[in-house]
């Protein structure tokens, strides 16, 4: 596992009217992420808590390559769209990996829940 990989949560509610232009926007530079040295991967999901919010997830192989998808212009511009006009609220949380595992690769899984679950 690389200890240095970084998840971005971004949640954001657009405002009614700046929901179409929001995603007009997220689309726009889905092509330019793709490309960014150190990505691996993004997700999108719709709350079901709160109607018109969204979770964007997005990987990183660490900070640096996070924060130069920050400072990349075109999202530079989305941003202060976002900000300006488009969102009703949005919250940024980055963090690090503390540890992954999966239903096979369980190397990193809590020696606990190993042991709960039968497994050596």
């Amino acid at each position: 596992m690389n200890k240095n990989k970084v998840i971005v949560i971004f949640e954001v509610k657009p405002k009614k009217e700046g929901m179409n232009d929001y995603l007009a926007h997220a689309a726009n530079l889905k092509t330019e992420l793709s490309k960014m040295e150190g990505f691996i991967s993004t997700e999108r999901f719709s709350s079901l808590n709160e109607e018109g919010k969204l979770l964007s997830l997005s990987v990183w192989e660490n900070e640096e390559t996070a924060a130069n998808w920050r400072n990349q212009i075109a999202h530079r511009e989305s941003q202060k769209a976002g900000r300006n006009f488009l969102f009703e609220k949005y919250h940024i949380t980055v963090a690090s990996v503390v540890r992954e595992y999966t239903g096979n690769d369980r190397a990193e899984a809590p020696r606990d829940s190993n042991e709960y679950l039968n497994i050596i």
